[in-house]
């Protein structure tokens, strides 16, 4: 009778053991199936866009050239919704924004696709001609749908447009107009920017502005900044 008992007592434990090592392997492909879904890390993430931005002081003016090279290993498409397809941002030291690129210029409201082939570089210049000397930082990126390619780099200006100020005398030709500074009468010409504002002011007002002096001599007013009160 004891001999059965035993027995018995085995065959429980075979059985039980069994079911164990079966549900043991259950849980291990479920865990295996459920690590499948877990999406990769972050930095396992490779970019599509290598970006690099270019920065040059030339005459006063600040040339950007900003490159977007496609990196992924196949075509990509990119959507603009406009005629810009890059723009541009500049924030102070403090972190303020202070110009942007697409406040200062008309753009259509055509709708453009672009294929970049892999390794394909696009680039864009801009110019920026009205930022007094000072530490800032430089925000440059697409405009596209699919992709920003945002390249941020830090732009030191030491040698920015002398700062002028004077009584706006009149107009001399669609180019040119006659300020007063200190009781000199000056004659100033006007890049197509200085010339857009020019319809705001009126004889006899007082303005600051930047300007530089070319190769011929001649003073150019790159930019009205303000009317004095």
């Amino acid at each position: 009778m004891r001999k059965k008992n035993w027995l018995l007592v085995i065959g429980l434990s075979v059985s039980l053991g069994l079911l164990s090592g079966c549900g043991t392997g259950d849980k291990t492909n479920a865990s295996s199936e459920v690590s499948k879904n877990v999406p990769p890390k972050q930095d396992e993430i490779a970019a599509n866009f290598l970006t690099d931005i270019v920065i040059k002081e030339e005459n006063g003016n600040i040339l950007v050239h900003y490159t977007v090279k496609n990196i992924s290993g196949k075509p990509k498409k990119l959507t603009f919704r406009t005629g810009l397809e890059a723009d541009y941002i500049v924030y102070d030291a403090s972190g303020k924004k202070i110009k942007q690129y697409s406040d200062e210029v008309m753009s259509t409201q055509v709708m453009k696709e672009m294929v970049v082939e892999n390794n394909q570089v696009i680039s864009k210049d801009f110019t920026i001609i009205d930022l007094p000397n000072g530490q800032y930082k430089l925000e440059v990126f697409l405009t596209a749908d699919e992709e920003e390619a945002k390249a941020v780099k830090d732009l030191i200006i030491k040698n920015s447009f002398p700062n002028g100020k004077g009584v706006y005398i009149g107009q001399i030709d669609p180019h040119t107009i006659e300020m007063d500074i200190e009781g000199e009468k000056i004659a100033f010409q006007l890049t197509d920017t200085a010339r857009r504002q020019l319809a705001s002011l009126k004889e006899g007002e007082e303005v600051s502005f930047y300007f530089i002096v070319n190769e011929q001599g001649q003073k150019v007013i790159q930019k009205f900044i303000r009317t004095v009160k």
